[in-house]
């Protein structure tokens, strides 16, 4: 359980004036201006709220001799990661298995839902990986500080394959096919091990002219995937 920002570490985390200024504050609106800090924080940094503020589930954590939840880890490339995420219109990634990049790109999705109020659509060779992919938003979104959930709640319970907030935003699991593609006109266009996805070029081609963003990331496979990273 994450607890709710506290004045002390707040301060610890930021400039000398805001030390000036919290004397003048009455101390019932203290707690408000420090999750408001936070969360600012947090809206303009993916990696920044997955590693400070909700945390991951790892059912291989007793193997692993790790916590079952966790903060984001700290990778010495994620922030290369992030930073291509932020900066690409299209972007392919080759992975190993890792290298948690299915991870990121999912903490990446549902930030831009919860602060940005993007669609998203992440697509997998079968309905059952897009679910899991779909319960790594849900289970990011449940993790999370209390404060933020509060501030951003969702439309409705998360099902398998979709989880959308009040506010808009909202994330969907589809399974291969360039039909299913074609059902969207998504933010972002997230395509998952796209060198095992059937029709992964016909469906990338569908999604261009409509999607704000594409990415693309899958384990190492010839063919048109393979192609694009040599690029």
């Amino acid at each position: 359980m994450i607890e709710a920002p506290t004045l002390q570490n707040v301060l610890n985390k930021y400039s000398p004036q805001l030390k000036k200024l919290m004397p003048l504050i009455p101390l019932d609106e203290k707690q408000e201006l420090v999750e408001l800090i936070e969360e600012a924080r947090c809206s303009e940094d993916a990696l920044y709220w997955g590693q400070n503020w909700t945390l991951t589930e790892n059912p291989k954590y007793k193997e692993q001799g790790l916590e079952y939840r966790a903060p984001f880890p700290n990778k010495s490339y994620f922030q290369a990661i992030f930073k291509a995420f932020y900066e690409s219109k299209h972007l392919f990634i080759p992975k190993t298995r890792e290298m948690l990049t299915s991870w990121c790109v999912m903490l990446y999705a549902s930030h831009e839902a919860q602060w940005s109020k993007a669609q998203i659509i992440v697509q997998t060779d079968k309905e059952d990986k897009a679910s899991e992919l779909v319960g790594y938003a849900e289970c990011l979104y449940r993790n999370q500080a209390e404060f933020l959930k509060s501030r951003h709640p969702l439309a409705r319970d998360a099902s398998n394959l979709s989880i959308s907030w009040a506010a808009g935003g909202q994330i969907f699991g589809i399974p291969k096919g360039i039909n299913q593609v074609r059902l969207y006109h998504p933010t972002i266009y997230i395509m998952d091990e796209a060198a095992f996805l059937p029709e992964a070029e016909q469906c990338y081609n569908a999604a261009q002219p409509v999607a704000g963003q594409i990415i693309a990331i899958s384990s190492a496979g010839p063919g048109w995937f393979g192609d694009q990273c040599s690029l």
